[in-house]
């Protein structure tokens, strides 16, 4: 639908390299590819010339350098050329994430005294960064009198790396060591290895049991039914006894 002004003007995409028609320079040095994969350089020529190669091959003439004297043009196909570019970008791109993230270490807090629920807390976040990328640094922090007792701090260290190991490989870089009041050890992710999905526990069937509704108030379950007697009245399914 158009709007006041009428149409939008498509704005043309610039592509990083000049393809066929729009090389203007009157000569080039031509390169093409052999059957074996290798560049064959046939030296300078005309430009039309070049470009009339390229079409008799059903591929495109590419200014790979333009800088040079004369420009160096490679017979190719551009859009197979393109993709490749592009990957090769973003696969440039994810090495270059991962290596910040490789860069940047993450702390891992634990307590000498952790409870069950803590633990488990703690071990998913560190699998979650190594998962990442990341190096993670476990952590055991001794507050006031757990200073008396380093021994308890180590057994929770040694605790969680064994989690940590059982959830996904690990590799140690730096094992447990005491640096005035903080106890810690530096892991990161086994080369490719990745983090175990526990598998689903069985639902077990709900059973009807009492509830409590918002307010506070406990709702029964429902009573359960008589049993139906059949018609009749009690003296009726009596048996009757006859005298002799």
């Amino acid at each position: 639908m158009r709007g006041r002004g009428g149409p939008r003007p498509i704005v043309p995409v610039e592509e990083p390299y000049r393809i066929n028609e729009r090389i203007r320079v009157p000569e080039v040095r031509l390169i093409i590819e052999t059957e074996d994969g290798n560049d064959q350089n046939l030296g300078v020529m005309p430009t039309a010339e070049a470009l009339k190669l390229a079409r008799e091959r059903e591929l495109d003439l590419v200014e790979v350098a333009p800088n040079a004297q004369p420009p160096v043009c490679k017979v190719m196909d551009y859009g197979r050329f393109k993709y490749q570019m592009e990957r090769k970008a973003r696969e440039q791109h994810r090495a270059g994430r991962a290596g910040r993230a490789a860069a940047e270490m993450k702390n891992v807090q634990l307590s000498p005294r952790i409870d069950e629920h803590d633990m488990n807390v703690k071990i998913d976040r560190a699998v979650e960064f190594l998962n990442e990328g990341h190096p993670v640094r476990m952590v055991v922090r001794f507050l006031g009198k757990d200073m008396r007792h380093p021994e308890v701090g180590m057994r929770s260290l040694q605790e969680a790396l064994e989690r940590l190991g059982a959830r996904v490989p690990i590799s140690i870089d730096q094992p447990p060591r005491m640096e005035g009041r903080q106890l810690f050890a530096l892991v990161r992710l086994a080369k490719g290895a990745k983090a175990k999905v526990p598998a689903a526990q069985p639902v077990e069937p709900a059973e009807a049991v009492p509830s409590v509704d918002g307010a506070g108030t406990t709702i029964a379950a429902p009573p359960a039914e008589p049993p139906v007697e059949p018609a009749g009245t009690a003296a009726e399914r009596e048996p009757v006894s006859t005298a002799s």
